[in-house]
């Protein structure tokens, strides 16, 4: 090593393929080590009508191309020291949460109970989402995602109360929107349901997912919620950019399934926040013409990125304080400097420029950082 790095001509394969990676890198140009790979035939073609992909896959391309690359088409993911669970994850509470919802929706919508214009749940749904809860809560214990039994106890009278005021705030809204609840986890592309088409230039992409709740205010109007447990500070730019840099694309294709399962024209889809501070926040957008151009486009840049190998690493702009932000930028958490800098000098590549106009418009504004 010492030898190399003085400049001494060692005649080693390894030591001349380590120069040509850390020149390649070190220059302006968009190569074969930062993650172009336009030459590899295979990549996935998401245009041609024929693969179905997630709202979330394409998030997460948007994200950071290289992630998406490793984890998503590698499918290599990051090694995890085993550990005792302490505390329930966030996670896990979400999918508690979304899953006693579901499971009222379905029971009221089989037995025809379901709250009709501006109707409130009645004292029975209050109750039997309760037991539901419970049940639910039971099941994840025996799983063990639960961590210790104290932890646990106030943790699970938290999901409790946060479900018990759900039901309020939903009565609060359908009230002001004199909206019925139509159904719960509208479902595409999935358990033989059909996907969703959206028509780009040049073919068009069938989308797959899940939404949460559906209901239709009395003017007609089609209202799709995801139910959102996690916090809000990265939806709040929705107001501005309702695909925000193609890091959010659920709610529009939420919109476009309901429009087709329920044959609507107005359709408006909005993230629910519904635990701690922003318990009863909405987000919602209008798939209105103008979002649908604009939808239609920001998939076209995505899925044709992917066809063409674009995938650079793009960490985050500051690095994360107490956990690793990109394991695949920064695998260790350490370097997020040096990996922020070398992703500013190939994020100018011509080849890129397509996919950085979306994802980082900032960089094509001549901001450098």
């Amino acid at each position: 090593m010492r030898a190399a790095c003085s400049g001494v001509d060692l005649a080693e394969d390894a030591v001349a393929a380590a120069r040509v990676l850390i020149q390649a890198r070190e220059s302006m140009e968009f190569t074969r080590f930062d993650g172009n790979l336009g030459n590899v035939s295979g990549l996935p073609d998401y245009a041609a009508g024929k693969l179905v992909v997630s709202p979330t896959a394409l998030e997460a391309f948007a994200t950071c191309p290289q992630r998406y690359f490793v984890e998503r088409l590698l499918r290599v993911e990051p090694l995890q020291d085993p550990e005792e669970i302490i505390q329930i994850r966030a996670v896990d509470i979400g999918t508690l949460i979304h899953e006693a919802m579901d499971a009222l929706i379905t029971e009221a919508e089989r037995d025809g109970t379901l709250p009709t214009y501006g109707e409130p749940w009645s004292i029975d749904h209050h109750r039997r989402l309760r037991e539901i809860a419970l049940e639910k809560a039971e099941e994840f214990t025996r799983r063990g995602v639960t961590g210790h039994p104290r932890l646990w106890q106030a943790d699970r009278a938290q999901i409790l109360v946060d479900l018990e005021r759900m039901l309020a705030d939903d009565d609060a809204w359908r009230a002001e929107r004199r909206a019925a609840v139509l159904g719960s986890e509208l479902i595409f592309g999935m358990k033989g349901a059909p996907p969703v088409t959206v028509p780009i230039d040049g073919g068009e992409v069938l989308m797959r997912g899940s939404a949460d709740k559906v209901d239709q205010a009395l003017d007609g109007t089609l209202l799709v919620t995801d139910i959102k447990s996690g916090r809000a500070d990265k939806f709040r730019p929705l107001k501005d950019d309702p695909v925000v840099a193609g890091t959010k694309l659920q709610l529009p294709v939420y919109a476009y399934a309901a429009r087709r399962e329920f044959h609507g024209d107005a359709v408006e889809a909005q993230y629910w926040f519904v635990r701690r501070g922003d318990a009863g926040r909405r987000i919602p957008v209008v798939l209105d013409a103008g979002l649908e151009r604009q939808y239609a486009a920001t998939l076209s840049t995505l899925v044709t990125s992917i066809a063409r190998g674009m995938f650079v690493g793009k960490p985050s702009e500051k690095p994360g304080y107490g956990y690793v932000d990109c394991p695949y930028c920064t695998p260790d958490g350490i370097g997020h400097e040096e990996a922020r800098l070398r992703y500013v000098r190939k994020r100018t590549a011509p080849v890129l420029e397509p996919l950085i106009a979306l994802v980082d418009p900032d960089a094509l504004a001549g901001d450098t950082e």
